[in-house]
């Protein structure tokens, strides 16, 4: 029986990608689910899962996070983690995009955040040892060109959840960010239909591939668990080894694996 069996979590942005995986898993392990998308279309495939509720809403609004905890307890009684995962990309040379698409970047991947936070301490206060994750990025952990907006979005989402993790760890409740590494998500399928930035990203992924969702799905689930019930404030890349390079040099081995 999985550690998360019987346990009441909240997942955003599950409509799809990582979040939807992560309901999937979740459910599949027995727990009941909470799940929060702007789509309401797109969260029907949670109709057929036991255990799930949905909740259609904007995530940037302190409504919406309200009404996810307040779905986890009228229906399950209780709520024991978030999974705070909802997020937008964001590119452009910062002389040549509007500072709105900025603004707009910061509300849904941090501001977004930081009001789910905000809406479940209270019922996490409630529960014998809370659980918070928030999604990252490597982008976060280092730099892209051209990614400026994304990677000050997501440098400030993993920080903040440290700082977070600091001011409530006396309170049992665990604050942990997960880094996803190229996935394969609606976000980066742009990306993987263009075949060079396809073979690019093969090279330079040391394990020489494109993460799947339910990769992810599998990290976060293990930090929302009792399982993880020492490991607070941290930032963990699940990236195919992306973060253990400096990326100076060709990735010799996965040329040397294709050739």
């Amino acid at each position: 029986m999985s550690s998360n069996s019987g346990r009441v979590y909240a997942v955003t942005g599950a409509a799809s990608g990582i979040g939807r995986a992560t309901v999937e898993r979740l459910a599949a392990d027995g727990a009941y689910v909470v799940a929060v998308d702007l789509n309401a279309d797109a969260l029907r495939w949670t109709d057929s899962v036991d255990g799930v509720v949905a909740v259609d809403g904007d995530v940037t609004t302190e409504a919406t996070n309200e009404a996810m905890v307040a779905a986890a307890e009228e229906h399950f009684g209780a709520l024991h983690g978030v999974f705070l995962n909802a997020g937008i990309p964001g590119f452009g040379l910062i002389d040549r995009i509007p500072m709105a698409t900025f603004d707009k970047v910061l509300d849904v991947n941090v501001r977004a955040v930081a009001l789910g936070i905000r809406a479940a301490l209270p019922a996490l206060r409630k529960v014998d040892g809370g659980a918070i994750v928030v999604t990252g990025s490597t982008s976060g952990l280092a730099a892209d060109p051209g990614g400026w907006t994304y990677n000050a979005s997501k440098a400030a989402v993993i920080n903040m959840a440290k700082s977070i993790a600091l001011d409530v760890a006396h309170e049992g409740i665990r604050v942990n960010a997960v880094c996803p590494g190229p996935t394969k998500t609606g976000m980066t399928e742009p990306m993987r239909a263009k075949a060079t930035v396809d073979e690019t990203m093969r090279t330079v992924v040391p394990m020489a591939r494109w993460g799947e969702s339910s990769e992810l799905a599998a990290a976060v689930c293990f930090l929302l668990s009792p399982d993880a019930s020492f490991i607070t404030g941290v930032a963990l890349p699940v990236d195919g080894g992306v973060m253990a390079t400096t990326g100076q040099f060709p990735n010799f081995a996965a040329r040397a694996a294709k050739a």
